[in-house]
């Protein structure tokens, strides 16, 4: 009788993940049947394989110094036809996003996929839309929006989201970009990863400063290789550009420049550090005016990961890093 029972449970489990698997292959149908539940690197190949043309516009997007696969484009004009005769153009997206609430130390990362059919014939993008949003309605356990309507300067449309257990929202959208023209568009979202720590919440590194002598310290004109960062070894780039520009950048990401309301001629900032041997930054040196935007030029050079240090004759030295920051489009 328990080995009787026991056969019961194990298949009304296998029944309800069948039925779990055929709800997530009907939520894919609306995303060219990506695989919406692998990895991102997996979801960003298929979507080059079934032919979406990248835009070359796109941008790099990082976090913490992780490179994040991001894709926009459209579908080649014969897949197009062969997709939907009446759409005009169809585009697609994969993007990252996040949630957090205000109390909490945490955010989480969203991977966003999302779907755009371009039509010009109003009637043929309505038709679209209510078949669309029945099937989206059957498929999706628990509505978690329903019919909200939305409007701005330029848009008006209505939207319908639902969400299921697993934290995987779907979503339809119908709006009208200027006259004659509609756009509907199907965005998927779910949890990307673990639940990461706000970088406010992070305890800063302690600065270090020590005696060194300079004689011992090399600069980019006397040395084979320049240190690599993370930044620029996850790009394969060695490049004295790409350190500094690495730099720079993370500076630029990490200090809310505008915050300090500069003028222009308090745009300039010197900057030198040493990155020893073993890979540590020291003795960084910020200099400005506002003793407040030093210190936090600082602690941020201060995060950067360095992952080889300064090559000379085939051997590790110290290197002085120094350079000037222009800050610039700052409101």
């Amino acid at each position: 009788m328990k080995s009787q029972n026991k056969k019961i449970v194990i298949i009304i489990i296998h029944f309800f993940c069948l039925l779990n698997s055929y709800a997530q292959n009907d939520i894919n149908q609306f995303f060219f049947n990506l695989p919406l539940q692998s990895s991102r690197d997996t979801i960003y190949s298929s979507i080059k394989k079934y032919g979406f043309i990248e835009k070359h516009s796109n941008r790099i997007v990082s976090q913490n110094d992780q490179i994040i696969k991001t894709f926009y484009g459209y579908l080649a004009l014969k897949w197009s036809e062969k997709a939907l005769e009446a759409v005009d153009s169809i585009k697609i997206q994969l993007s990252i996003g996040s949630t957090s609430s205000e109390i909490d130390k945490y955010y989480q990362n969203l991977l966003i996929v999302t779907s755009y059919y371009n039509f010009s014939d109003p009637r043929a993008a309505k038709l679209f839309y209510r078949d669309k949003k029945i099937e989206i309605d059957r498929i999706t356990a628990e509505k978690q929006l329903h019919q909200k309507n939305f409007s701005d300067d330029t848009k008006t449309g209505v939207s319908d989201k639902f969400v299921d257990a697993q934290n995987e929202k779907v979503s339809i959208l119908f709006k009208r970009e200027k006259p004659g023209y509609i756009v509907i568009a199907f965005e998927y979202e779910r949890n990307e990863g673990e639940k990461k720590l706000k970088h406010e919440f992070i305890p800063k590194k302690e600065l270090v400063f020590r005696e060194i002598d300079i004689k011992n310290v090399f600069r980019s004109n006397n040395v084979e290789q320049i240190p690599l960062t993370k930044k620029c070894a996850i790009k394969n780039d060695r490049s004295i550009q790409c350190f500094k520009e690495s730099i720079a950048n993370h500076i630029w990401d990490e200090v809310d420049f505008d915050s300090f309301n500069l003028t222009p001629e308090r745009k300039r900032i010197a900057i030198n550090f040493i990155i020893n041997k073993n890979n540590e930054i020291i003795n960084i040196k910020v200099t400005h005016p506002n003793k407040k935007l030093c210190e936090e030029v600082m602690n941020s050079i201060n995060e950067i990961k360095i992952i080889e240090p300064a090559i000379n004759k085939g051997i590790k030295v110290d290197y002085l890093a120094e350079f000037q920051m222009i800050i610039s489009n700052i409101n």
